[in-house]
């Protein structure tokens, strides 16, 4: 047992120093701040549209940078 926790500790070190991962990660981020972003100008919540329209850029400026 603790031989597998070791091991998934080790695959997720792994992962977050990887390059490709984060940039994924932001992508994720960015696609479901922008589908949060249109369910909130469909029920018509304006501020909350608008923090999630500044989350989405912020997301995708993380994920430019880190590809670049």
């Amino acid at each position: 047992m603790e031989v597998a926790l070791v091991g998934i500790g080790l695959a997720g070190l792994l992962l977050v120093v990887q390059r490709w991962f984060w940039i994924i990660v932001f992508f994720v981020a960015g696609t479901a701040s922008l589908f949060a972003m249109l369910a909130s100008i469909i029920h018509f919540q304006i501020l909350g549209a608008l923090g999630f329209m500044f989350l989405m850029f912020i997301s995708y400026a993380f994920m430019n940078a880190i590809a670049e």
